[in-house]
């Protein structure tokens, strides 16, 4: 299981101050890019993939209706994506597939997409179902992210990623229980299969995230 790391520079002066020693444990960026105005996305980039040119970096545009800092039409932000895209070939890009299926059409000759799922609110019934539209679109990876009300839920959402992961052994998946509550969810990526898991630096871009030495050495132990 690789650890994701999410940066959220707010201006480019934030990206140039940068300390990558902090993240030398990480195993993949997330550029969290919607913490940045709409118009300032395009100016910020070159400085993102030229500091981080030789890691795996997620391109991502997290919007408010799935838990993000930006506000953007269907239009807006599949432009948006696939002019990044085009430019600086991130090694993924975030998709929210059920906030933007309209336009997703427009991404179908993207190999490397993170078809993304975020629910704040609870762990759905319909989970299973959700997992398995997404994997249907074939994306690179299938990635989960849902809010337990109790313990069941965190062990539902364990028990259903290593059950699909079981039938479906070419899919990546990433699934987690956000909260102080999922936290044993983003340590058991050895026993669920989930591929990836979230770490925090200074912020975290999702409840219950892990600080990355913590997580680190967590999973030394566990793996």
């Amino acid at each position: 299981m690789k650890i994701v790391v999410s940066i959220m520079p707010r201006s480019l002066a934030d990206v140039e101050t940068l300390d990558l020693d902090r993240l030398a444990d990480a195993d993949i960026i997330e550029w969290r890019a919607d913490f940045l105005p709409k118009e300032e996305i395009l100016k910020v980039a070159p400085a993102v993939f030229e500091k981080f040119v030789g890691r795996e970096l997620i391109f991502t545009i997290r919007t408010k209706t799935e838990g993000g800092h930006i506000e953007l039409t269907g239009h807006e932000y599949v432009a948006l994506i696939k002019e990044v895209a085009s430019l600086y070939r991130p090694d993924f890009i975030d998709f929210e597939y059920y906030s933007h299926r309209d336009v997703f059409d427009q991404m179908l000759d993207f190999p490397n997409l993170v078809l993304s799922y975020h629910n704040f609110q609870e762990t759905p019934e319909n989970f299973l179902e959700i997992m398995s539209e997404l994997t249907s679109l074939s994306p690179a990876v299938v990635k989960m992210a849902v809010m337990p009300e109790t313990e069941q839920d965190v062990l539902d959402v364990m028990n259903y990623t290593r059950g699909f992961k079981t039938l479906n052994t070419e899919q990546a998946y990433a699934t987690m229980s956000m909260g102080d509550l999922g936290t044993l969810s983003r340590l058991a990526g050895r026993v669920t299969g989930s591929c990836w898991t979230f770490a925090s630096l200074d912020e975290a871009s999702a409840p219950g995230q892990i600080p990355l030495s913590t997580l680190k050495k967590f999973l030394e132990v566990l793996e």
